[in-house]
């Protein structure tokens, strides 16, 4: 039994036990997982000042986190895998840049959002978010969990940012959703890979759940990035204000920036790993065909937080979801 722990919170089904079983029997640390289902949920726990060790959070949430003073910066001579991350835009992402010599954010997984379409249901069908409004696909939508993923939908099809802050757009956004709402089936972002297994037509989803639904034995499928535009998103852990072993927790963000790891850890989320260098270490050559070209990580959005208006996004979000199916 290790003497020495850390508390990790990160996605339910994140990480392969195999892993965190690797990192106790080589450092002789624990790692107490902490699990959770939806941004707002680990937020609320991160900002109450729970203590935490390691938080595996989104791009946008981490920058939220770090405005609110609730992240210390990472010791970066610590942390020498960060070089690994040879893409610019993955290692300096926009939502910490380290301009001012200071970085708060690791990497792990990176990705993009968009549609999952089982060809074997539906052969002809437009590289657009327009199929999600399509009445024809009725009951067989499924749409991600989130304020900011499901309206991000309807704003890239209006032509207008997911990070709008136009109170208008927005609305007419909120609009084309309640309008939607009967065509959906369900809405999930914890296992949405689960609906492109149980043959779901349409599927709001990120790249790595058709990843995963392909090492599920799912041939299918193809997966699109609509040509109004689509999300890139990075997952990495950082380190709470609130962390009681800081040392610790440089040594699993260290650990998980090993090409080995990362490229286990992959293959078992379906994602890519920020670490160029583990992609062909990864068992999938299906999964590794899919990884975002140099162009695609360029043109991608990063959600970023949005403040106060946040709030908005939440109550438009909410309305959506109360609207009858």
């Amino acid at each position: 039994m290790a003497e020495r722990s850390i508390r990790l919170l990160v996605w339910a089904d994140y990480l392969a036990p195999a892993v965190l079983s690797r990192f106790e029997v080589e450092t002789g640390i624990h790692v107490d997982g902490a699990w959770y289902t939806g941004e707002d949920e680990a937020a609320a726990r991160v900002l109450a000042g729970e203590g935490f060790d390691v938080v595996v959070a989104s791009d946008y949430m981490a920058e939220r986190y770090r405005r609110a003073g609730a992240l210390q910066p990472l010791d970066l001579d610590r942390l020498p895998g960060l070089a690994g991350i040879t893409d610019p835009r993955l290692r300096k992402p926009p939502y910490d840049p380290e301009t001012d010599g200071r970085k708060y954010t690791s990497g792990l997984y990176f990705g993009t959002e968009g549609l999952a379409v089982r060809i074997d249901d539906v052969s002809h069908f437009p590289s657009s978010w327009e199929i999600v409004f399509d009445p024809q696909f009725a009951g067989r939508i499924a749409m991600l969990a989130g304020a900011r993923e499901v309206l991000s939908a309807a704003l890239y099809l209006l032509g207008e940012s997911p990070n709008s802050t136009d109170s208008d757009a927005l609305e007419r956004a909120t609009t084309m959703l309640i309008d939607q709402r009967p065509l959906v089936a369900r809405y999930d972002s914890d296992t949405p890979w689960r609906s492109i297994v149980e043959g779901v037509t349409i599927v709001h989803c990120f790249g790595g759940d058709v990843g995963r639904a392909i090492n599920k034995g799912v041939t299918q499928v193809r997966y699109i990035r609509p040509r109004e535009g689509f999300t890139i998103w990075i997952d990495g852990p950082c380190i709470p204000v609130s962390a009681a072993d800081p040392d610790a927790a440089h040594r699993f963000i260290e650990f998980l920036l090993d090409p080995g790891v990362a490229a286990a850890t992959a293959d078992y989320s379906g994602d890519h790993p920020v670490v160029s260098a583990a992609e062909p270490l990864m068992r999938s050559l299906v999964q590794r065909s899919m990884r975002p070209t140099s162009e695609q990580i360029e043109t991608g959005t990063f959600l970023a937080d949005l403040g106060d208006f946040n709030a908005v996004y939440e109550s438009s979000y909410r309305r959506v979801r109360g609207a009858a199916a």
